[in-house]
């Protein structure tokens, strides 16, 4: 398995950006790219459905999730808009993504077996796959962005914080949202706030809040990559924590078309 990733990233990588290299235009060199590379097979570990990955939270497991943004800061690259990447924020991405079999669940995009931004995403960045398992089991990622599931699955989801003592980890101004066709049936909440942007920075700030409540106490994070690591962190010291992201925003995209996560601004005017 590690020769194929060897191959996409010294033989086929360096192939096609030399082909490319003869193209007129940008179309010419995508399609060059998509016969040398972006074709390739690739090796990727097992994960989960997303109704196997509910269920799991559903028995109290905790979940940190790691996506293409998590995936760049893993790969020393700065992740635009809300989250500066650091060596440390870097290291932390590594770790989590190489261990995922420990006490919290670490969820990854299931694998691409179709064109499109991942499968691309895989053969272009083949390092990335060289940090994973690759013949462990990982959560999936894609709990808040399964459409299908977050209309048809929505009890399910809701199982898993019904009558409990949640604790959100949130911006007030950012996107998140608690909406009460989730979240009517959580017994009581409070907040730590955190800001929109670069809440990694406040990473002491907000674990300090964190431990004053008590273990029996679910925490529902939503503050961009640092949720990973609050979420793995609080875990390993016997909460459970969950990496919850854009689950409110997707959940109103699907039922009342509102703006998909990423089409809305970062701060709330």
């Amino acid at each position: 398995m590690r020769i194929q990733i060897l191959l996409l990233k010294y033989f086929w990588k360096p192939l096609s950006l030399i082909c490319s290299l003869f193209c007129t235009n940008g179309l010419a060199r995508r399609r060059v790219r998509q016969k040398f590379l972006y074709s390739r097979s690739f090796p990727y570990p097992k994960v989960l459905s997303v109704a196997e990955t509910v269920n799991l939270l559903q028995q109290g497991a905790s979940l940190a999730r790691l996506g293409d943004g998590e995936f760049n800061l893993a790969l020393g690259k700065r992740l635009i808009c809300y989250q500066k990447n650091s060596p440390e924020l870097q290291r932390r991405m590594r770790e989590i993504l190489k261990n995922p079999n420990g006490k919290c669940l670490v969820g990854i995009p299931p694998c691409p077996t179709s064109p499109g931004f991942f499968r691309e995403y895989f053969t272009r960045y083949p390092r990335i796959l060289s940090m994973m398992k690759l013949k462990s089991t990982y959560a999936n990622a894609n709990i808040s962005r399964n459409n299908d599931f977050l209309v048809r699955g929505i009890d399910e989801y809701r199982k898993i914080w019904d009558n409990k003592t949640v604790v959100f980890i949130y911006s007030s101004v950012g996107r998140f949202d608690i909406t009460p066709e989730l979240f009517s049936n959580i017994k009581k909440y409070y907040h730590i706030d955190v800001m929109p942007n670069d809440a990694f920075e406040q990473y002491n700030s907000i674990m300090a809040k964190a431990q004053k409540f008590p273990k029996d106490y679910l925490f529902l994070i939503a503050c961009g990559p640092a949720a990973t690591v609050l979420a793995y962190d609080l875990c390993t010291m016997g909460y459970q924590a969950i990496d919850i992201g854009h689950l409110p925003n997707c959940y109103a995209n699907e039922v009342s078309g509102a703006p998909m996560p990423e089409k809305l601004p970062i701060c709330k005017k």
